[in-house]
């Protein structure tokens, strides 16, 4: 859940455990009874997804956290290859992964695509 610009943004992971695997978004206002269902408002498409271009796949499974520069990131697992063996559920090829999260001009996150590996520097 983030809880900004006068709205609250509650991501979720949807579709399946493959490449298709992704979040979702619900949006209220944050003086909103959040427990009414006509609260909220769900985001016609998914909101952060597979990115074949940076051989991210199935992102998801997310939460925020703030750096110490005080920006709001996205802390999220996804894979480097897009074919699964096994057990879906059980896909050690799952990596933990951080990048920031930018804003619209209208307050709402812009969580773009999933940033690409990069070696880290020596």
């Amino acid at each position: 859940m983030l809880a900004r610009n006068g709205r609250l943004f509650m991501t979720y992971s949807a579709s399946a455990t493959d490449a298709h695997y992704c979040m979702g978004m619900l949006t209220a206002r944050d003086d909103a009874d959040i427990l009414d269902p006509a609260s909220w408002s769900k985001s016609p498409q998914p909101v952060f997804r597979t990115c074949p271009e940076h051989g991210i796949y199935g992102p998801g499974h997310n939460s925020f956290t703030v750096d110490a520069r005080g920006r709001d990131m996205l802390v999220f697992h996804a894979r480097d290859d897009e074919t699964i063996v096994g057990d879906p559920l059980f896909d050690p090829n799952r990596h933990t992964r951080v990048q920031p999260i930018r804003y619209c001009d209208d307050g709402v996150p812009d969580f773009g695509l999933p940033v690409a590996n990069r070696p880290l520097p020596s």
